[in-house]
């Protein structure tokens, strides 16, 4: 004969039942309310400004410094005749985070003779520079369009040497840019001809607060005298 489950028992299985499923409704609220809390609270850690090695990011970097523009330069009779600009920066409350350094030369409506010919450019009285020498593989790129050398390279790797071509020495810039408010660069067309030329040479940048991270407009670069030097 088949047994019967009492009716209370019946009844007491379902409250149970019923019960347990409220406590386990009520404790995954509990959890999800407090993980959401916790990640509400944690504060949003702001990537650091970037300045990546592509042609497209150093074209979208709107605050742009010219150095130079069209003045003739060379290194005949082993005299460097060339230019010493005094750049200015100002805005206290931010850095210079990262940028470009950009050039364009010639001589005689030609591009440059890479293998002979450089970009001479030192920063701080001449400690911390000398003959460009643009790496590709440290992030520099080099084109020759119309009939111009133009060089683009990371302002914080750029590659050069002394009197001697190797070994190729490197130095951040950007680091250099923030040292001071004032900085003295020199700047010259290494080339044994009197049609070498300096197209162009500027520099592009951006701007952060050194505190919370994020990218501003408060920095700026400005040359206040270009001044004839030989050297």
């Amino acid at each position: 004969m088949e047994s019967k489950i009492p009716f209370w028992e019946v009844i007491k299985t379902l409250i149970i039942f019923i019960v347990g499923f409220i406590i386990v409704v009520f404790v995954a609220k509990s959890i999800n309310s407090l993980f959401i809390e916790k990640n509400e609270n944690k504060p949003m850690i702001t990537p650091i400004v970037s300045c990546p090695t592509d042609s497209k990011s150093f074209e979208n970097t709107e605050k742009k410094l010219t150095l130079l523009e069209n003045r003739p330069s060379n290194g005949t009779e082993g005299i460097l005749k060339g230019f010493r600009i005094t750049i200015e920066r100002s805005g206290i409350t931010s850095d210079i985070a990262c940028g470009y350094l950009f050039y364009r030369v010639s001589f005689g409506d030609k591009p440059i003779e890479q293998e002979y010919m450089s970009l001479y450019m030192n920063l701080s009285s001449g400690q911390f520079g000398g003959h460009i020498l643009p790496d590709e593989k440290k992030g520099a790129i080099i084109n020759e369009i119309n009939n111009k050398t133009e060089v683009i390279m990371p302002l914080d790797r750029i590659t050069y040497n002394g009197l001697e071509r190797y070994p190729i020495k490197e130095v951040d810039w950007v680091a250099l840019l923030n040292v001071s408010n004032q900085i003295e660069v020199d700047i010259a067309l290494s080339a044994d001809t009197i049609l070498g030329n300096i197209d162009l040479v500027q520099f592009t940048y951006k701007c952060v607060n050194p505190e919370t991270r994020e990218e501003t407009e408060d920095c700026k670069l400005k040359v206040t005298s270009i001044e004839p030097v030989s050297f």
